[in-house]
């Protein structure tokens, strides 16, 4: 077995060997690889079991190693300078140094700028962008700590700990054509956000192929995820024979497991279920969750209400 943990300069040395290391970013944990190296992307798709029509979104240290892999308009300028460092990744013609299964043959590329200075250094360092979708196995909850990783790949892969995920839910992904955008997977940067700045947000299901996490059955423990608007159907389930655990933003008042449900640490309590070794996950989307486009997007995704392509 290999490594757990390493330190920052150690993934440096194993990324530019041609590795795959786990890192922090303040979304969730990504598993890592330089953006031009297709043997090492390949490597990602395997150990994730991902799609390979699922493209990676490609992380940079700078607008300037942006511009180095994308074209870059003024509108896409703008929003940069405005979300990033942070949790917007943006879909954008392609230029160069991203090989084609990161793109998934397309010819466009998601790039993004990460507000968590432990990737930021890494990419500094290694001199290069790299991608990084989620560490974990594909369709699975995606990993907010450290351990995460480790209890996924089992030290297939080696992760700098970098502390809990801030945000605990992947970036928004949007694609910006002159004034419009199309905001093609929900996340911390809202459509309100944008329209605040003067563009005019809408939904384009034709352009989902671009996006990471839209196209497959995604975020899902290994418990039945059920999804409640009704306090009331709640508990008349939760009170039926059963291992079950609920989650909610209060206390519900039953004599059974329950976790308080938040968008920071909602995959953190899936996989506490599943450590739980519960049957059924049953959720309260009350008025607050509802309002959250991204928090319910996960959640729908994760239950028996996930398809493909659904809205987000």
């Amino acid at each position: 077995m290999g490594e757990a943990y390493i330190s920052k300069a150690r993934a440096v040395e194993i990324l530019l060997s041609g590795g795959v290391v786990g890192v922090p970013t303040e979304t969730v944990y990504g598993l890592a690889a330089i953006a031009d190296d297709e043997q090492a992307v390949s490597t990602i798709f395997q150990l994730k079991g991902r799609p390979s029509d699922n493209p990676l979104i490609v992380h940079v240290s700078s607008i300037h190693q942006a511009e180095g892999i994308a074209w870059v308009d003024n509108q896409a300028a703008h929003l940069m300078e405005r979300f990033w460092p942070g949790p917007l990744t943006l879909i954008l013609p392609y230029k160069s140094d991203v090989c084609s299964l990161a793109r998934s043959g397309l010819n466009t590329v998601a790039v993004r700028l990460p507000d968590h200075i432990d990737i930021r250094d890494i990419i500094s360092s290694v001199g290069k962008p790299l991608v990084a979708p989620s560490a974990n196995k594909s369709g699975r909850p995606s990993p907010t700590e450290a351990q995460h990783v480790v209890d996924d790949f089992a030290r297939a892969v080696a992760v700098v700990d970098g502390g809990p995920c801030r945000i605990g839910l992947e970036s928004t992904v949007a694609r910006v054509t002159g004034n419009n955008i199309a905001i093609l997977r929900s996340g911390a940067v809202r459509a309100e956000d944008f329209v605040r700045l003067g563009f005019e947000v809408q939904v384009q299901p034709g352009e989902y192929h671009r996006s990471p996490g839209t196209r497959y059955r995604h975020y899902a423990p290994e418990a039945n995820v059920k999804l409640y608007f009704s306090m009331e159907d709640l508990l008349i389930e939760a009170q039926k024979s059963g291992s079950r655990v609920i989650l909610s933003v209060s206390n519900p008042g039953l004599d059974i497991p329950w976790r308080q449900l938040n968008a920071t640490t909602i995959y953190s309590e899936l996989r506490r279920a599943d450590a739980l070794g519960v049957k059924e996950i049953l959720v309260h989307c009350d008025t607050a969750v509802r309002s959250n486009p991204a928090l319910m997007d996960r959640l729908m995704k994760a239950s028996e209400l996930g398809t493909n392509d659904i809205g987000t």
